[in-house]
């Protein structure tokens, strides 16, 4: 096909000239699909795909554009529809294992840039076909002709195929016998679901292998070698080890905390399922749950392990203690292959034009040996559409889960989570431990996560969370709601009965708002009875929080002459994982896992023999647009009512688990409409009928709906998931937002060099570090910013940046400059 005699080829680099031909690429891609789709039994159905994925480049169109280096046609000569027709010519997807195993392999290829299209549509028509059959010239005769020529043949391709249906077979097989232990109400959806979990997947290895053997070769790299994780599990564990000998053992407390981490190392023997590790806040469940994490992943031959947490600020203050527990400097070479913190997407995954932002494409992975990282990227990682987040969830087979603060899921991913969650314990071999105080329950649910045998992790429940009680819990709610002055004269009247106290809002506005007003009581007080007001919130970045933290732990632990006294305002960040004892806190009403959170801030330690913990009523805070909390309120004020008309029956605790437990009831019943996360008309004109995303990636009903109205029949497909339509209406927090790096710090440096455009080898390390420095912002304050010019994006990277003028020392990220020129120092 090409003149000068050379290979059909995959990549040109333009600076080098240096070329990577197709048959190179697509074993490459073999290989590493095989090893990845392996994990789950897939070995020979992932060889097929990655063989499979490129053929259609093939083209003289598609050469002549590689080696013309036109980037304007970028992404506009297709080439994933020649491996999906070839699926649907030879092997047919009928509703069989044989069309199971095709059309599995022809979405991978057909999503591989992007995203997995909806098999058939909401409508009912037939989505996978038409993006087979794409309406351009796309010369498939002339790409398969070549593909065949040099880089597979059809009898290698049916030997592949024939092995992959019966992997597949195995699978279903074992997927039904998950489905078999769920309510029978649920078994249905819930094994579409998991054949949808299947997809993803392999899509996942296609991803990861075709960009990594992509960066490798624009690198000019070979690819790492693995470690050798026996050794490694091994050496940090006996670090682990001498670290927990340094604790003391005199106290009670002490104890009972070395009691419930003997009993995790005890349990690591159990290396698959799904375990609940519910201790009490301060009983040390981080370490804990890190030593079976460790142990199990050494006697189990695990190859990852994760710890996810809900917020960022637990996750920088658990990944500096656990970066510390394994000696593991963050500057040091060594634990920057060890351990990765994934914060936040730092680089943009645009999937409209997948060259923007390519190096973010082309090295994002979830490769290192331990991952830190946040439930909003796990929940990404399992159902957001674009290819960026789907590229990482391979990586999570055969791991260890540790879900910290797993009661802070959002609530409409329950079931999406809970299903996905069955899916990786007992179908990809992962240990998943659900550490938390208030551990909620799904046993009522019709999707519920599947217990392992034994589901408790420690013993003695009631006894361990009596051991732990050191805090009084006073309800105040019934005062009414109180204005921010209102409840900066309460703080400022605690504080005479004690040295310092926590006050903990439910909005990032409310506590903005009480901070000024508690900074201007204080310029009001005789200089003998004022004391430092420090806020803390999402809109201050990952290190500038942590270095707000150890300022205040230092005041608290009384490091200089008069240092614990304080008041500390805080969003809701502050409640799990953030290692502080304050004398005194006042909550504002939230649901009781908040609650009982806001408590473990307060004599944490048991300084005392029992401190006070005020629920208040915030008259600033505007919950429309947070349903959950609302509902969490209302959940939590029947619980108060049952307490005050009989505590007896929960032991005489607010926060007890039985407690616990009835305020879970409450609010699933109030939420059962929300759990299976719904969507209307209003979030994406497609959907003409009310249903949700659980829905949606299971039975898609609306497209059986449809047929029955217009008298049609479905596609004769084994699936009909509406995997583009639900990945592109997910969204763990709201999207159209905007991580933004910001000049705090060496934040200032890492914006220069990313400014510079810094090779392309270099540009990982990079980005990983200026996750400390970014923050979040929702669409609004990103639409504000970028009206006042705030922002500069960094288009070859994918980045943003913020201008310094717009963050400031106190506060964090501003929106508006007048707010720069009043704002209190």
């Amino acid at each position: 096909m090409a003149n000068d005699n050379s290979s059909i080829l995959a990549h040109i680099d333009q600076k080098t000239s240096r070329r990577q031909s197709l048959r190179e690429h697509s074993r490459n891609v073999a290989e590493y699909c095989e090893k990845a789709c392996g994990k789950i039994g897939l070995s020979s159905l992932g060889t097929l795909v990655g063989l499979l994925h490129d053929s259609g480049k093939g083209t003289m169109a598609f050469q002549r554009y590689l080696r013309d280096g036109d980037t304007s046609l970028r992404g506009k000569i297709p080439h994933s529809f020649c491996g999906a027709r070839y699926c649907y010519e030879n092997w047919g997807l009928d509703g069989t294992i044989k069309g199971l195993t095709a059309q599995f392999v022809t979405a991978a290829v057909c999503g591989h840039h992007g995203g997995l299209p909806d098999v058939t549509g909401v409508t009912g028509d037939d989505s996978l076909r038409r993006r087979a059959w794409p309406e351009k010239e796309i010369n498939y005769e002339e790409a398969l002709r070549n593909y065949f020529t040099e880089c597979s043949s059809p009898s290698e391709l049916d030997s592949l195929f024939q092995r992959a249906q019966q992997e597949v077979g195995r699978l279903g097989n074992l997927i039904r016998q998950i489905c078999e232990k769920m309510p029978s109400a649920g078994r249905k959806k819930a094994f579409s679901f998991l054949l949808g979990m299947v997809q993803r997947y392999l899509l996942s290895c296609l991803i990861d292998a075709d960009r990594y053997d992509t960066f490798l070769f624009e690198a000019n790299e070979k690819a790492q070698q693995p470690p050798d994780l026996c050794s490694l599990w091994q050496e940090l564990s006996k670090k682990l080890e001498n670290h927990l000998k340094a604790f003391p053992a005199q106290s009670p407390i002490d104890q009972k905390r070395q009691e419930i981490s003997g009993q995790c190392l005890a349990f690591s023997r159990n290396g698959g399922g799904i375990y609940r590790l519910s201790v009490p806040t301060g009983s040390g469940k981080t370490l804990s749950a890190l030593r079976y994490a460790l142990n199990c992943a050494k006697k189990n031959g695990k190859e990852h392990v994760f710890y996810v947490a809900p917020y960022k600020s637990i996750l920088e203050q658990n990944a500096s203690e656990i970066r510390n527990a394994l000696c593991l400097d963050d500057q040091d070479d060594f634990a920057d292959t060890v351990l990765l913190e994934h914060h936040g997407d730092v680089v943009i995954d645009d999937d409209k034009d997948e060259e923007a932002g390519r190096y973010g494409l082309l090295t994002q992975r979830w490769s290192s040996p331990i991952i830190l990282t946040t439930t909003v990227q796990l929940l990404n990682t399992l159902f957001d559409g674009r290819t960026g987040c789907v590229r990482r969830m391979h990586s999570l087979a055969n791991s260890v889960l540790i879900l910290d603060e797993v009661q802070a899921v959002p609530v409409k991913c329950t079931l999406l989570l809970n299903a996905a969650l069955d899916f990786f314990a007992y179908a990809c071999s992962c240990a998943i431990v659900l550490c938390t105080a208030t551990q909620p329950s799904s046993e009522e649910m019709s999707i519920p996560v599947i217990p392992g045998e034994p589901a408790q992790m420690t013993e003695n429940l009631e006894e361990t969370f009596a051991a732990f009680r050191r805090t009084q819990t006073v309800d105040r709610t019934a005062e009414g709601a109180l204005s921010a002055e209102q409840l900066a004269e309460l703080a400022v009247s605690r504080l005479s009965c004690c040295e310092n106290l926590l006050v903990i809002l439910n909005t990032k506005a409310a506590a903005a708002s009480l901070y000024r007003t508690l900074q201007a009581r204080m310029e009001e007080l005789p200089l003998e009875k004022r004391a430092p007001v420090y806020f803390l919130s999402t809109s201050l970045c990952p290190q500038h929080r942590m270095d707000l933290i150890q300022e205040i732990r230092g005041g608290l632990a009384g490091k200089a002459p008069g240092a614990t006294r304080m008041i500390c305002v805080s969003t809701q960040l502050i409640e799990a994982g953030v290692n502080l004892s304050f004398q005194c806190v006042i909550r504002s009403l939230a649901g009781l896992d908040s609650i009982a959170q806001a408590a473990g801030r307060c004599n944490r330690h048991g300084e005392s023999s029992s401190r006070d913990i005020f629920i208040v009523k915030c008259a600033d805070e505007n919950l429309s647009s947070l349903p959950d909390i609302q509902r969490a309120q209302e959940a939590a004020a029947r619980v108060l009512d049952d307490f005050h008309i009989n505590s007896a029956q929960f032991g005489n605790d607010l926060l007890s688990p039985k407690a616990v437990r009835r305020y879970y009831h409450y609010y699933y019943q109030l939420q059962e409409k929300q759990l299976a996360y719904p969507v209307s008309g209003k979030d994406d004109p497609k959907l003409f009928a009310p249903t949700d995303l659980f829905d949606l990636l299971s039975e898609n009903s609306l497209s059986v709906k449809s047929c029955m109205e217009n008298h049609l029949s479905r596609p004769p497909h084994p699936m009909h998931q509406a995997f583009e339509t639900a990945g592109g209406l997910f969204e763990a927090i709201e999207k159209g937002g905007l991580d933004v790096v910001v000049p705090y710090g060496k934040g200032e440096e890492l914006i220069a060099k990313l400014c510079a455009d810094p090779d392309i080898r270099e540009l990982p390390r990079l980005l990983r570090q200026a996750q400390r420095f970014t923050v979040h912002l929702f669409d609004g304050e990103r639409r504000k910013l970028s009206g006042l010019g705030a922002i500069h994006i960094l288009p070859d990277i994918g980045a943003a940046t913020l201008r310094g003028e717009f963050y400031h020392p106190k506060l964090g990220v501003q929106t508006r400059r007048g707010e720069m020129d009043t704002l209190i120092e």
